[in-house]
């Protein structure tokens, strides 16, 4: 081999080795800026999600204290209710004796 074909198959060599350490640093280059980007998103979907959950959490503890609210009015509701029954039972022992009394003339014999 010739000293002229050496030094072409060397020069060929080393335009490769060239372009091949100038794509390696394409890559790296796009590498860099991919992971940055995915560095990126991955930050606003951590950021979401943790809004996600302090809304849920929100959401969760409205719900308790709705909870509580309707449990308060179902039992205001049962002595309501209770009271209601109470009241009709009086009227009615009440209605009872006025039209005993009315009627009957509280026992009297009505006067001719």
């Amino acid at each position: 081999m010739s000293n002229e074909e050496m030094d072409k198959k060397m020069e060929f060599i080393v335009e490769h080795q060239a372009k091949f350490a100038a794509e390696i640093e394409i890559m790296r280059e796009t590498q860099a800026a991919e992971s940055k980007l995915w560095s990126q998103r991955y930050d606003r979907l951590s950021n979401a999600l943790i809004a996600v959950v302090d809304i849920v959490g929100s959401l969760t503890r409205a719900q308790m204290r709705t909870d509580e609210k309707v449990s308060l009015l179902e039992e205001s509701f049962a002595r309501l209710a209770q009271a209601q029954a109470r009241t009709e039972e009086s009227l009615k022992i009440l209605i009872n004796v006025v039209e005993r009394h009315i009627h009957g003339n509280g026992g009297a014999e009505s006067p001719a």
